[in-house]
């Protein structure tokens, strides 16, 4: 379906996308090193652009722009596809049929080739036979809609983005303590690996799974300040572990006490 295919954009996905067309035979031309000159490669392009697919893989904010500057010299039936996970399927201004979202929800990293054989691709279009190509590129692809994407969206950010960003605050607290995030690498790493078999709430062991109270308190005095009262590590601690306990039918921890007053 597709033989000749333009990349709008080599940043990392831009990159490793291009790698990944190139690697299944497609005559693959890259528009922009950097986010800015992809957008100011633009004016360049002819009048009527004789390719099968045209990528656009430029930040979020740009790709309207890119879009609608392509769109006027693309021939009917050329695939215009963005791998935004937020942004609309309209966002690009061409025929329903000739448009799709192919958004990979990873991180891709420079210098790291990816495994395509188990990347996920959530595919947006009316056009079911863009899922069907983009099976090709990953047998993991995947059909959904606008609204189960936009949740999907979402999701990545709070399974990823803020799972990195609770590792980070807890590294922080281990090194006032001059203690090493490394040193619990192999207990992260396994309680990912048993939460995303399912039911990630059933997995979790230790004091809250069994409703030890005394080292719930224990936790709380640690992070918690007599004088300011508690942290905010030590809030975050008591919504994540009364999710824990209430999903083993035990009750919450009882309120923070107010903080001792100061003179």
């Amino acid at each position: 379906m597709i033989q000749s295919a333009h990349v709008i954009g080599q940043g990392r996905l831009g990159h490793h996308w291009a790698d990944r067309l190139e690697e299944l035979g497609i005559r693959t031309h890259r528009w922009g090193r950097t986010p800015s000159e992809s957008v100011r490669d633009i004016h360049h392009w002819e009048a009527s652009l004789q390719t099968d697919a045209v990528f656009i893989a430029v930040p979020d904010g740009a790709i309207s722009e890119v879009a609608e500057r392509i769109a006027p010299g693309l021939q009917p039936g050329t695939l215009l596809a963005h791998h935004a996970g937020a942004v609309p399927l309209d966002a690009l201004p061409v025929p329903s049929s000739d448009r799709a979202v192919m958004w990979p929800p990873m991180t891709f990293i420079s210098g790291q080739t990816p495994d395509w054989s188990a990347m996920p691709i959530a595919v947006e279009s009316a056009n079911p036979g863009w899922l069907h190509w983009a099976q090709q590129l990953s047998p993991k692809a995947f059909s959904l809609t606008s609204e189960s994407r936009r949740a999907l969206h979402v999701g990545a950010v709070l399974a990823g983005n803020l799972t990195a960003a609770w590792l980070g605050t807890v590294e922080g607290y281990l090194e006032t303590h001059h203690l090493s995030l490394d040193m619990l690498a192999p207990l992260v790493e396994e309680s990912v690996s048993n939460a995303l078999k399912g039911k990630a709430l059933n997995t979790v062991s230790g004091p809250a799974s069994r409703n030890d109270r005394t080292t719930l308190k224990q936790q709380t005095d640690v992070l918690s300040d007599p004088a300011q009262g508690p942290s905010e590590l030590a809030t975050l601690h008591r919504i994540l572990t009364n999710r824990i306990l209430h999903q083993h039918g035990h009750d919450p921890l009882p309120p923070f006490q107010a903080a001792a007053p100061t003179d």
